[in-house]
């Protein structure tokens, strides 16, 4: 990792664990987008709005599973750090060119009740292509499924 990278990862960090943001993007060693809203919501009304804020930048994130991970690919993030991360997520994300960093790894997402498995990640688990994802994400959202519940 070169030194911006690090810095920048280093900002996302520290803006994520000290402040009370879940979603957050570096640039230029900045602080460009901020969201306290929850799931992959940021991310998607990202893609949707505004994907050149992605392409290339830093982001942090709280937790990183498959459908994030996926999403973050889509965005053409350069690096991502993340409080929490899924094996598998950082396993896709290597894959595809993008630098994971992390606080902590877990085996799998959970759902928020800790009662099973994140159940988008399920949905996603064959999924590789990201352009795929956003559309398989969208399915699962208007089926009622909503990632919006989940992270």
């Amino acid at each position: 990792m070169d030194a911006a990278t690090y810095k920048a990862v280093n900002r996302a960090r520290v803006a994520l664990t000290r402040g009370e943001k879940t979603f957050v993007i570096v640039g230029e060693n900045k602080l460009l987008y901020h969201s306290d809203k929850r799931g992959l919501r940021p991310l998607l009304e990202l893609i949707d709005s505004d994907p050149s804020r992605l392409e290339g930048s830093i982001v942090g994130d709280r937790i990183v599973g498959r459908a994030a991970a996926l999403l973050l690919i889509r965005g053409r993030v350069k690096a991502v750090f993340a409080q929490l991360i899924a094996d598998e997520a950082i396993d896709l994300l290597q894959r595809h060119g993008v630098l994971p960093t992390w606080q902590e790894t877990i085996p799998y997402v959970v759902e928020r009740d800790m009662t099973s498995r994140y159940k988008l990640d399920l949905y996603l688990k064959e999924v590789e292509d990201p352009q795929r994802a956003v559309a398989m994400i969208r399915e699962y959202q208007e089926g009622g499924g909503g990632p919006e519940s989940s992270e």
